[in-house]
């Protein structure tokens, strides 16, 4: 008689253990994406679009009020008298305004810059810490 080959059988049943790294795996991957790509957008977002640009395009409200508000001028007649605001009131009015929109903006990037790094970082370790696992548990049971 000829030896027959025993061929081994395929276990495809997929135990809690399994089903947990595949999930955290697939979550690492999704979120680091995730992560560095609003980062990217981020540091894109500050090194394309300049200060003068941000503030016409987003904040340009802001300034324009330096021209419409009315700034109170009390006179000796007229104690509760509002006038218009002198030009050079609005130009200091807007230079302030347009100080505070691009320090608003410099603590934004730095904000979101942090936040996205430091959420990369955590998905990545998620990542870098079950993948290993996951794989090991794949290679035993085939």
């Amino acid at each position: 008689m000829v030896p027959t080959k025993q061929i081994p059988i395929k276990n495809h049943l997929r135990s809690p253990i399994k089903i947990y790294f595949l999930l955290l795996t697939l979550v690492g991957i999704i979120g680091t994406l995730v992560s560095f790509g609003i980062l990217l957008y981020t540091v894109g977002k500050q090194v394309i679009i300049s200060d003068t640009e941000y503030i016409a395009g987003e904040r340009y409200y802001e300034i324009d009020a330096c021209n419409t508000s009315m700034i109170p001028k009390p006179t000796n007649i007229n104690p509760n008298n509002v006038a218009a605001p002198t030009k050079t009131e609005i130009a200091n009015c807007k230079a302030d305004k347009t100080t505070r929109l691009i320090q608003t903006r410099k603590e934004n990037f730095k904000a979101d810059v942090l936040s996205g790094a430091i959420r990369g970082i955590l998905f990545l370790a998620l990542l870098l810490v079950h993948y290993p696992k996951f794989m090991r548990l794949n290679k035993k049971t085939d």
